[in-house]
């Protein structure tokens, strides 16, 4: 018996020393411990990495890439004579990682993060970051992905220029479907995907325009699709109405009344009482 114990309080002593042996210190001062250590090629500062995050204060999940994004989100690495005076935790972690590996890195909870801090867990002294490293986007790459998004958007452009002179001259009154809330829909495809479901995180590329075919916002120029829970309110009620009646994979024109939108107030670009016409694809 007193020898079980004492291989057990070895391993356990061992297991410890291991974990203490694989945490480190980062450059600005974070704890950092790698899981896997694939020894596979580390990142550059410059480069961009795609991400899978996880932010906790003790056991409580603030946010992640999955529940926010919809899955791995990127995340540029500045450039060493670029850093910002509060370099991020993530950012040291990222240049020790290696393509596939998973790490955390803890941050010690200062007066800077504490206004951030919901008031049930204001007694909390760190925020730890789960971080799996996806991939390692080159310069190179990231360059090549900017022309080929700024050559969709001219593709998308064109397509919305014509839909709204369409639409003006009353050629699309047999292909729109107005809802009873008043929404107006030109399906270009349902989606050979499965139906959404209210609450399901979904990815959407989007172009928004005024009636008058002044652009206010689109997803394409960022390169990053929008990842919102859908059904939920979550959107505007006409973009969460109009996602709602597409597939995975659907694409269509969504025509939204003022009463679905932003109403009889200015939103940034978008004046009071605006028409919307979006043209949506549901990834």
């Amino acid at each position: 018996m007193r020898k079980l114990f004492f291989l057990a309080l070895v391993a356990i002593v061992a297991t410890q020393i291991a974990c203490k042996k694989g945490s480190v210190t980062t450059e600005h001062g974070y704890q950092f411990t790698n899981h896997t250590d694939k020894g596979t090629t580390k990142p550059q500062p410059g480069e961009t990495v795609l991400l899978q995050t996880y932010t906790y204060i003790g056991d409580s999940l603030m946010a992640s890439t999955q529940k926010n994004y919809g899955g791995p989100r990127e995340f540029a690495l500045f450039e060493k004579d670029k850093l910002p005076q509060r370099v991020p935790a993530i950012y040291d972690a990222c240049l020790l990682m290696g393509e596939g590996d998973s790490a955390t890195v803890v941050e010690k909870i200062d007066s800077f993060l504490q206004k951030f801090i919901p008031p049930a867990l204001k007694d909390a002294k760190e925020v730890r970051y789960e971080i799996v490293l996806v991939n390692i986007i080159s310069a190179d790459e990231k360059k090549q992905a900017e022309e080929a998004a700024r050559q969709v958007l001219v593709t998308i452009e064109t397509g919305v220029r014509q839909v709204l002179a369409d639409y003006a001259a009353g050629k699309l009154n047999d292909k729109i479907t107005t809802t009873p809330s008043g929404l107006k829909v030109y399906t270009v495809e349902k989606g050979s995907g499965a139906a959404l479901t209210p609450g399901e995180t979904i990815k959407t590329n989007y172009y928004g325009s005024l009636s008058n075919g002044t652009m206010f916002d689109n997803s394409y120029e960022r390169g990053e699709p929008l990842a919102f829970a859908v059904g939920v309110g979550q959107m505007i009620p006409g973009y969460d109405e109009g996602a709602m009646l597409l597939n995975h994979g659907g694409k269509a024109y969504f025509f939204i009344p003022p009463a679905l939108g932003y109403g009889d107030k200015d939103n940034g670009p978008i004046p009071a009482n605006s028409e919307l016409v979006f043209y949506v694809e549901i990834l």
